[in-house]
């Protein structure tokens, strides 16, 4: 549990809501994926610029940071 709670915040310590919505994103294209496997359908086009979107929410924090540094 510990390791789910430092995934969801911050370096200040705060939820973060970028974080947030990345990993509730990578976990909603897999299930897609895996329900379209098990159904055995071509999955939506459009899944893969959103797993992209979703790799660069949990990514963005990293950069915003250069900026939060004064």
């Amino acid at each position: 549990m510990e390791f789910i709670n430092s995934l969801l915040k911050n370096t200040s310590g705060s939820l973060s809501s970028k974080r947030l919505c990345g990993i509730l994103g990578w976990l909603c294209c897999i299930g897609i994926l895996i329900y379209c496997t098990l159904v055995e359908i071509q999955a939506p086009n459009m899944i893969e610029t959103f797993m992209l979107s979703c790799a660069g929410l949990l990514g963005i924090d990293s950069i915003t940071n250069i900026w939060n540094k004064q």
